[in-house]
Parts: C-alpha cells; sequence; structure tokens
C-alpha cells in the first residue's frame, strides 16, 4: 500500500467518524424506549379488557337482578288480572323489592277492563325513598304508542326499551324492561315493566378510570349513548353522528370501532384523532348493548416517558461534546471540499472560467476536482448548443405563428347580415395551425355556398390539407354543379397524390334564399341541426380516402326563420377531467334552450362557451369549428 493511499480522504474521515459511533447509544436507548412502550402498551390492551369484562358483568347484574325480579310478578299479575286495583300493590311491591328499579307499570291493552280505554297503575321512586303510585296512562299520554309497549307486544318476548326520557311517568333518563303477559289463549294483555335510571349507570361507569383520560362508553342495541363518557349532549345521539356533533373530521378507524361494536363483535382498535393516539376495547351487554373503554396512549406510556426524557437529556449533553471534537476535527480535513464548493457556486452563477483549487493529495477530492474541470468545459459546450438551438426554436415559433395568421386570413371573416340572411362562424385550433376549416360565398344575391370540414391530425400537415381542400371547395362550388358533383371532384383532388393518407370529413350546403331550398352533401361529417333538430344525413365516405366514390345529395326546404348550426367534432368530443364528452345531446340542448332572436355570431359564442364552461379548464383536444345561418325570410314569406 502506497502513501498516497494511507493518507486518502476516506481513510482520514474514517477514523474521525469512528468517534461517532457513540450514537449506537442513542439507538440502543431507542431500542429499550420502543421496547418498554410496547410492553406496558400491550399489559394495558390486556388490563382493560380485563376490565371491561368485570364492567360489563357488573351492568349484567344489574339488568338480570331486574329482570327476574319483573319474571317472578307475572304469574301475580295473571292471577289478579280480574283485580285491577291489585294492581297498584303489585307495582308498589316490585319497586320497593329491588332498589334497582325506579318505578314499574302494568301497563293493559285497550279496553282491557270494560269502559276504561287506559288502564296502567304505574309505581315510582320519590326523592325521600317513597314509592307513590299514579295512573299513568292519559290522553296527553297515549301509552299504547310508545317502544316500551309496542315492541313486547308485537313481539310477544321481554325486551329492554332504547333509552328515553321519561316525560310522563318518572321524568328521568332511563330505560324499560317490557315483559308481554299473556292469557290462556297466548294474547298479550298486559305489559310489565320496570324501570331503571341509567343515571346510576352513567355514574357507575363514570369511576372506571384505569388512566386519567380514560372513559367507559355504553350504547343500546340501535346505537344510542346510554353513556357517551365524554359528553353529556351526546346521550340520545348515535354513534355515528359523535363525529359531526364534536367537530371532527370523518375517522375510518372510529367507524370500524363503531362498526363492530353495531355488530356485537368483541375486540380491541387502535386510531388517531388529531396528535392524540388512543385504543379502544369493546364488547357485547346480554340485552343488546355494547360498552367500551378508552385510553389515551400518554397516559399509558407517562411513565417511562419521564424515564426516557432524562436519558435523552444526557445522550444530548453526550452528543454536544462530541460534535465539538468532531467538528474541530472534520473543519480541517474538509477544507478543500470548501474550496471547492466556493467555486462550484461561482460557476453556478455563470463564471464558467472560475480557477479551481488544487488538491494536495490524489484522494476523492481530488477526483471531484478533475469532474468539475469537465463538467466546466461540457457546460460551455452545452451553453453554445443551447443557444443555436434556441434561435432555431424561436425561428420555428415565429413561422408557426405566421402560417396560424395565414390560415385564419384564409378563412372568411365578412360575415353577411342582410334583410333575409344572418351568418357566423367561429373556428379555435387545438395547436397554432389546425385542420378545420369553413367557408361561405354568396354566388349572388339568393345563392348561398357554405361548407364545414374536419382534416384528420393536427397541426401543420392538417393545415396544409385543409388549405387545399378549402381552395377546391372554393372553385369548384363556383362552376354550379350540384352538391354531390363538388364533394366527387373535392374528393378526387385530394386522393390524387395524398401519399400522406390523410383524410377531410365535410358537409357543403346550398341554400336558395328566394325559396329556402338547402341542397347538401355530407362527406362522413357530424349530423347537422336544422331548428333545434338533427336533419337526416346519408351515410357518405369522408374525403381523400377512395376516388370514384359516389356521393348521395340532399335537400331540404326551410321555411322563414330557420336556423343552419353546422360543427365539428371538436364540439361533441369535447372532454371534462373525468374523460366524459360534450356529446350531441348535450349540445342539442344547448342550441334549443337558445331564443329565436339571438344572433348567429351569439349562437356560436354561446355553444362556444358552453363547451369551454364543460370541459372546466381540461386542455382542449382538437380544433373547434362552429357556424350558424339564418334564413330570415324567403321570397314565398314575402308573398
Amino acid at each position: 500500500m502506497n502513501a498516497a493511499a494511507k493518507t486518502s480522504f476516506s481513510r482520514r474521515l474514517s477514523s474521525t467518524v469512528v468517534l461517532i459511533t457513540s450514537i449506537l447509544f442513542i439507538v440502543a436507548i431507542g431500542v429499550a424506549a420502543v421496547s418498554s412502550h410496547l410492553i406496558l402498551a400491550d399489559e394495558a390492551h390486556k388490563s382493560a379488557e380485563n376490565l371491561l369484562d368485570a364492567t360489563i358483568k357488573e351492568i349484567e347484574n344489574k339488568l338480570i337482578r331486574v329482570e327476574v325480579s319483573v319474571k317472578n310478578t307475572v304469574t301475580t299479575v295473571q292471577k289478579l288480572k280480574n283485580s285491577p286495583e291489585k294492581m297498584y300493590d303489585i307495582t308498589q311491591g316490585l319497586v320497593m323489592e329491588n332498589d334497582e328499579i325506579l318505578g314499574s307499570a302494568v301497563a293493559f291493552v285497550p279496553e282491557y277492563y270494560k269502559g276504561v280505554h287506559f288502564y296502567a297503575p304505574y309505581s315510582f321512586r320519590v326523592s325521600d325513598g317513597k314509592v307513590e303510585s299514579k295512573q299513568l296512562g292519559t290522553a296527553q299520554y297515549d301509552y299504547f304508542y310508545s317502544d316500551w309497549f309496542q315492541i313486547p307486544q308485537l313481539l310477544g318476548e321481554p325486551c329492554w326499551s332504547e333509552p328515553y326520557f321519561d316525560e310522563g311517568g318518572a321524568q328521568e333518563y332511563m330505560s324499560t324492561y317490557s315483559y308481554p303477559i299473556k292469557d290462556d289463549q297466548g294474547n298479550v294483555f298486559a305489559i310489565l315493566t320496570a324501570d331503571i335510571s341509567l343515571s346510576g349507570i352513567t355514574e357507575f361507569l363514570a369511576s372506571i378510570k384505569p388512566y386519567p383520560s380514560s372513559y367507559v362508553s355504553l350504547i343500546s342495541r340501535s346505537g344510542r349513548y346510554v353513556n357517551s363518557g365524554v359528553n353529556d349532549d351526546l346521550r340520545g345521539e348515535t354513534v355515528f353522528s359523535t363525529q359531526f356533533l364534536m367537530g371532527t373530521k370523518e375517522n375510518e378507524d372510529i367507524n370500524q370501532i363503531a362498526a363492530d361494536m353495531m355488530a356485537g363483535n368483541k375486540g380491541k382498535h387502535k386510531y388517531r384523532v388529531g396528535n392524540k393516539i388512543s385504543f379502544a376495547v369493546y364488547g357485547p351487554v346480554s340485552n343488546g348493548w355494547k360498552a367500551s373503554i378508552t385510553c389515551d396512549y400518554r397516559d399509558v406510556l407517562a411513565r417511562t416517558s419521564k424515564m426516557h426524557m432524562i436519558l435523552v437529556l444526557v445522550v444530548l449533553v453526550g452528543l454536544l461534546i462530541l460534535f465539538l471534537s468532531c467538528y474541530s476535527t472534520i473543519r480541517k480535513l474538509t477544507k478543500p471540499l470548501t474550496d471547492m464548493s466556493e467555486s462550484a457556486l461561482s460557476i453556478a452563477k455563470g463564471n464558467f472560467n472560475t480557477p479551481l483549487p488544487d488538491i494536495k493529495y490524489d484522494d476523492e477530492i481530488r477526483h471531484l476536482r478533475n469532474s468539475f474541470d469537465y463538467m466546466q468545459h461540457s457546460l460551455t459546450e452545452y451553453i453554445e448548443n443551447l443557444k443555436k438551438s434556441t434561435a432555431e426554436n424561436e425561428r420555428f415559433e415565429s413561422e408557426l405563428t405566421i402560417a396560424s395568421d395565414i390560415q385564419m386570413a384564409m378563412l372568411s371573416s365578412d360575415f353577411p347580415e342582410n334583410g333575409n340572411l344572418g351568418l357566423h362562424a367561429m373556428l379555435k385550433p387545438a395547436k397554432e395551425v389546425g385542420g378545420d376549416l369553413y367557408d361561405f360565398f354568396l354566388m349572388d344575391k339568393d345563392t348561398l355556398y357554405f361548407a364545414v370540414g374536419d382534416v384528420s391530425g393536427k397541426g401543420v400537415p392538417a393545415s396544409m390539407f385543409m388549405a387545399i381542400t378549402r381552395s377546391a371547395f372554393r372553385f369548384i362550388a363556383k362552376t354550379g354543379a350540384p352538391m354531390n358533383d363538388v364533394v366527387s371532384q373535392i374528393n378526387n383532388s385530394l386522393c390524387d397524390g395524398n401519399d400522406s393518407q390523410l383524410f377531410v370529413t365535410m358537409f357543403v350546403g346550398k341554400l336558395n334564399l328566394s325559396t329556402g331550398e338547402l341542397e347538401y352533401c355530407n362527406a362522413g361529417h357530424n349530423p347537422v341541426i336544422v331548428n333545434g333538430s338533427y336533419v337526416p344525413v346519408k351515410a357518405n365516405l369522408a374525403l381523400g380516402l377512395m376516388p370514384g366514390f359516389p356521393y348521395q345529395l340532399q335537400t331540404v326546404n326551410l321555411t322563414a326563420g330557420s336556423r343552419i348550426f353546422v360543427y365539428t367534432d371538436g364540439i361533441t368530443e369535447a372532454e371534462r377531467s373525468d374523460k366524459e364528452q360534450y356529446g350531441e345531446e348535450r349540445l342539442l340542448e344547448c342550441i334549443r334552450g337558445l331564443k329565436q332572436s339571438c344572433s348567429d355570431k351569439e349562437v356560436c359564442e354561446s355553444v362556444v362557451k358552453s363547451v369551454h364552461d364543460f370541459a372546466d379548464g381540461n386542455v382542449q383536444n382538437d380544433d373547434i369549428t362552429v357556424l350558424s345561418i339564418t334564413l330570415k325570410q324567403t321570397t314565398a314569406s314575402l308573398a
């Protein structure tokens, strides 16, 4: 190994970087922190699951005690059903014997006792612990339509009601256990109920806090909150409306938790709201309710976070000392790189002849210096070539601009506007030059020739083909030949020497302004709109594809006030960003929506604006051409 290799830049820098290996301590601390966090998180999950099971068990015990008390009372009601006054004693006894029960009623079906529509003896616990009774059913409180009466009557089975505020009874937010009582024939004649106050369950759930920010949620069978744990205003709302009511963004993880709970599943799920990451464990209660415990990971990891902060501070001090020592050494070793960066900056500002510093050692920095030297020469050569190519591009763009001006100048812009004729046309190329064309001229005061065409392709070749087509139309149409002969002659002339295989779709027409007769021939072009409807066109071949093709002539008689609208497929095939096209139906709706009094210029501008609005900023993908002609009056109409 020679002396140059021993003193290479990479070797000298490597010996200095050895000091920085102390960074491994940070990695070790990080691994320890992550491991401890994972262990604590796993223990928190298990602890929360065990606590949830105990909570659900406690809730179920409360509910079961109520259910058992009600079931034990059913036989008594059946035996004493013919003694209506005894029902008060039964409900009072049920409330007094079970502290969980806030109120109880025996609600009979309508007219069970002859002449009595409502009969529902109700006993309830008052604030001093005494039990009072009253008749629950009144005209103002028709309990027959309450869920706690209707649902068990229809199902024939006992069930717990959705949480509700009992305005006609105990004036409490509660849930009711309803047991249908049947006669010997199996018909339900009364519902025995037991109300439980949900405030007691809420207080019990509020006391369960494995961590400072933890809370317990309890929802009913339909997903309404019995207890949200975070906001009493959410009571009665569903788990799916919570995010909207709390003003938070839609959260897929929270929705997944809600869906799992509604499905009666048991599990755990992690979710994020803003910068806070939490997890929830959830499971079903025997009566169809669902419970969950939510914990914040910051609470779970709070104990280890303090220890990690102390370790981080110690490491930061050590890193600062390490940085100062490394900085002093590396600064000396990288002095050549600093000189190189200054030279590179000067070169970047355009000073390509900036001298490069001399490098003492034959190492990577010298190789870098040689690369910069090569770059200087390459940049100088590239700039010269770029100047030449830029000048060439500017000349080409100038020629395109001139070509565009020439093309637009070829199009007729002297639109006639006399007593019996209105006409206007517009052309918007997709590139600097395009392949669309329109033309018109008056052979005499009573005969208007017009044409609209669309050359395949775009750009300069299409524009040249368009110019040839327009010239051929103007020359041949002036012979006075029928429109199908005009189209045939144009087709033959375009086929001759068409090595580029271009073709053009075209609609040509001759309008007799005196009689209103429109003679036309369509060569593979879009259908034409007359008076808000598409006129029938024969399926002829586009021009330039087959010499001698027999084009067919068509005629239609127009009345005074008729309007002809011709266009290219740049209108109907205009696309939005979602690839939906403007289409013929949308064009027809636009034309029909215009007033008859609109000028032909207004018609053209309205259609082009409609297409522009539909595209909504999407790039125009084809040339757009429109032509509107209005036959204001004919000789027949004047007569």
